[in-house]
């Protein structure tokens, strides 16, 4: 877990959902997380400003009736760290907001040059978030591009170890190859993937800071429900 992330004692978040509904539980549990959470999206690539805006429409939606709707923690399965979970969706309000402000910023633009004085009559229509999650169709296209620049024989011995828990012993005797060779190769492809799938984020939103620690941490946060 990323040393942001690592600030937020999970032991001060433990949640009972049958609680959260009390005033006081949702400031103790703003209180305990606030500071860990904007240093986690600080971390991340938000402006202080951004971060702050993002976590303040997190605290609002905690609250049960705002806006006529239920408490964003009802969403909360349980099933990961409330940390995780918090994060993570502050992560994917960061990215929805970066990308609303560059449309925005393009849609202004486009209407300058085409002569139209007021452009933002055109905006809500095009800058809502899309069905599918921000954050994790990110991480998963990054990881599918990476894969696919991986070199076959990386992409094998991966997928034994990972998919199928051969050893390498195991694929030694398999391949008739050296051990040191096994463990060059597997250690290679996971360089690689690393560095091919931190590339690709980059590409596709240079907003988002991830190390590959924290691009770990949140695969495994969706991988366990958090939305």
């Amino acid at each position: 877990m990323s040393s942001a992330s690592s600030e937020l004692d999970d032991q001060t978040l433990r949640f009972d959902k049958a609680q959260h509904d009390n005033p006081q539980t949702l400031a103790d549990l703003r209180d305990k997380s606030h500071e860990a959470l904007l240093n986690i999206l600080l971390s991340r690539g938000a402006s202080r400003t951004d971060a702050q805006d993002v976590l303040a429409d997190v605290w609002a939606d905690c609250v049960p009736g705002m806006n006529g709707r239920a408490s964003l923690l009802d969403k909360f399965s349980g099933k990961c760290t409330l940390q995780g979970w918090l994060a993570t969706v502050a992560t994917n309000r960061w990215l929805d907001l970066k990308r609303r402000q560059a449309r925005q910023v393009e849609i202004t633009q486009a209407s300058h040059e085409a002569g139209q004085p007021d452009p933002f009559d055109r905006v809500a229509a095009v800058t809502s978030s899309p069905k599918e999650d921000i954050l994790i169709s990110l991480l998963r296209e990054s990881l599918a591009a990476a894969f696919a620049r991986c070199s076959p024989e990386g992409l094998v011995l991966l997928r034994l170890v990972h998919m199928h828990g051969c050893t390498q012993r195991e694929m030694v005797r398999m391949l008739g190859w050296h051990e040191s060779k096994v463990s060059r190769f597997l250690s290679e492809a996971m360089k690689q993937i690393e560095k091919e799938t931190l590339a690709e984020l980059e590409r596709r939103d240079p907003w988002l800071e991830l190390s590959w620690q924290d691009f770990v941490d949140l695969c495994e946060t969706h991988q366990t429900g958090f939305m």
